[in-house]
Order: structure tokens, then C-alpha cells, then sequence
């Protein structure tokens, strides 16, 4: 019997994020999202939204991210990783503190460049799709910030990074900037995610897994679950007929932010609290409380 909810996929190298999506809808039979592409080169972690849930993808798509990556020095390509066209290779002169110095650059609000081959959209259409057809691309820099970014481990020309990266941040472009920084060049030769949010790659099962086990409406986490780290409100009869009909409400000790909104302990969506005004953002309302 299905539900809706969150599914955690490790994504294996190769596989384009779409065509996971595809193979977890015709095993679940409905409908699937996903809340942030991976590069098909990339592994790790892929939030599914299963259901009603894909209503909720905005929220995911905010959430922060971290990285586990291994980058070669000496090196360009047209995509910014091994997989793309060599524009240029270069003799490794630099040293394993001079790539931790030059680290501390990105630490923070950063302005970043997309990579020409992204999904990144340029006048309609994707920026891959353009880039393949060696079309000369000038893609707008966007703010993004590095919260942490610290080497775990330096045998040149091969360095291996943990990052932890508002949504939206290009790991690629990162490397791609740090090689032009020390001038020799960079590429990412090997991408995992590590997290999305409060979700970790620890809790995700294997694509392959997923596909042949009995029943795999198992695997998916209720919605309900899903949310458990955000903080609950609970309405009264008053307040929550407002607030179902789509109207904000004042609610006086609320934490600031995103909330689960319950009303007779049935969750029906996620608002924002500001200032005491709770403003619903998405709702999703059982037919048992309708009003």
C-alpha cells in the first residue's frame, strides 16, 4: 500500500538524476520528484519526493548540502570534470599548504559562475544543451555561500575536500576557480553528496536495492517523519479554520520559521512564522478534517 513521503536514494555513478526518478515512479506506480540534481558522474545522496510529497519541493531545494570531493590539479576540461574534452594539462608546481591557503578564499558569501555544461537555463534552454552544440555561453555569477571547506587529505596532484555549501552551489565551479587561483587548473575526478538538509547519505539505500526488494513502500518515510525536524504548532478550532482556508493567524509564542502545522494532531502542511503571524505556505488537508 502506498504513501507519501521521502525516499533516501545513493545515487551510483553514470546515472543521470532524471533516470533514477523514472525508475523509482515505475516501481511506486505515482508520482516522483527529485529536490536537486546530481551530475551523472556524481554518487551519493538523491531526496526523492514521493506522492503528495513533491507539493514540499521548494523547501528542499533550500536546504543546505555537504560534499565529499577529490579534485586534480594540472588539469582543464570543458566541463570542469574528468569527463569532459582536456583544454589544457600543466606541471603540478604547487604545495599542499598552498592549496590549503588558497582554500580560505571561498570561505563565505562567494559570487559563482554556473559551468557552461549545466542545467543551468540560458534564454529558455539548458546550458549543456547549448555547450554541446559549441555555442559560446555567458552565464550570469550567482551568490552562494561555503560554509565549511577543509582538505581531508593532499597527495599532489590529488587533493580531497569536505564542503558544506548553500543550495544552489555549483562544486564544480569551485574547483574550476581554485585551479585558475593557483594557476594550473582543476577538475573534479570523483563527487559524493554527503547530506541534503537533515538527511544523510548513511540513511540512503542503494538504487539497487531499491528496485528489487518486495515491497518497497517500506522504504519510503512518511511525510509526517519526513518533517520531524521541524519545529510543531498545534491549532485550535479558530485558528485552524483560518489557516486551512489559506489566511495567516496570529500565534503568540511561535518559533520563528518554518513549523508543521497540526490540527487534532493530523498533520496538514508546513507555514512560516514571522513576528507571530503564522502565514501557511503549503497544505496538504486529510479529507477526515475538512472543513
Amino acid at each position: 500500500m502506498g504513501s507519501d513521503g521521502i525516499l533516501l536514494i545513493n545515487k551510483p555513478k553514470g546515472v543521470t538524476s532524471t533516470k533514477v526518478v523514472e525508475k523509482v515512479k515505475k516501481r511506486l506506480r505515482t508520482k516522483v520528484g527529485h529536490s536537486g540534481t546530481l551530475d551523472p558522474v556524481a554518487t551519493g545522496l538523491l531526496v526523492l519526493l514521493i506522492g503528495k510529497a513533491t507539493r514540499f519541493s521548494w523547501l528542499f531545494l533550500e536546504m543546505d548540502k555537504t560534499y565529499r570531493v577529490k579534485a586534480r590539479l594540472g588539469i582543464r576540461t570543458d566541463t570542469y570534470d574528468a569527463e569532459g574534452n582536456v583544454l589544457e594539462e600543466r606541471e603540478v608546481n604547487v604545495s599542499c599548504e598552498e592549496v590549503k591557503d588558497a582554500l580560505k578564499n571561498f570561505i563565505g558569501e562567494i559570487q559563482q559562475v554556473p559551468p557552461p555544461f549545466s542545467a543551468k537555463k540560458v534564454k529558455g534552454k539548458r546550458a549543456y544543451k547549448l555547450a554541446r552544440k559549441g555555442e559560446k555561453l555567458k552565464l550570469s555569477p550567482v551568490k552562494v555561500k561555503v560554509y565549511e571547506l577543509e582538505m581531508l587529505r593532499c597527495d599532489m596532484p590529488v587533493v580531497e575536500l569536505f564542503m558544506k555549501v548553500s543550495s544552489g552551489t555549483y562544486v564544480r565551479s569551485l574547483i574550476n576557480e581554485l585551479g585558475n587561483l593557483l594557476s594550473v587548473g582543476a577538475i573534479v575526478e570523483d563527487l559524493v553528496r554527503e547530506s541534503v538538509g537533515p538527511y544523510s547519505l548513511v540513511d540512503a539505500y542503494k538504487l539497487e536495492h531499491f528496485l528489487k526488494v518486495d515491497n518497497p513502500w517500506e522504504l519510503v518515510i512518511p511525510i509526517e517523519k519526513a518533517f520531524s525536524f521541524i519545529p510543531r504548532v498545534s491549532l485550535n478550532f479558530f485558528s485552524a479554520k483560518r489557516v486551512l482556508n489559506g489566511n495567516p493567524v496570529l500565534l503568540r509564542d511561535a518559533p520563528e520559521g518554518y513549523v508543521t502545522i497540526y490540527v487534532d494532531n493530523v498533520f496538514v502542511g508546513i507555514g512560516s512564522v514571522k513576528s507571530n503571524i503564522l502565514k501557511p505556505e503549503r497544505l496538504l488537508i486529510p479529507e477526515s478534517i475538512r472543513t
